[in-house]
């Protein structure tokens, strides 16, 4: 049976692997989120506009089907 040994990294490899991962998210941080972030909004404006627009045209149907006209006029 044969047992695979990983090779330990230095302690170099393992500081510049750290450093490159701080870098990493500082950049995600610093420019990525602000686009993820101005992107929700735009989505989130968006979503509004449908919901009232759905809305709008949902009531319009109701007011413009015969039931609705019959319940009017018996009232």
């Amino acid at each position: 049976m044969e047992v695979k040994v990983k090779e330990m990294k230095d302690n170099n490899e393992l500081t510049l692997e750290v450093e490159l991962i701080k870098k990493d998210i500082y950049d995600i941080k610093s420019n990525h989120l602000t686009h993820i972030e101005k992107d929700l909004r735009d989505v989130k404006r968006e979503v509004f506009k449908f919901k009232y627009i759905a809305w709008t045209a949902i009531v319009i149907f109701v007011l413009v089907t015969d039931k609705f006209t019959e319940i009017i006029k018996l009232m």
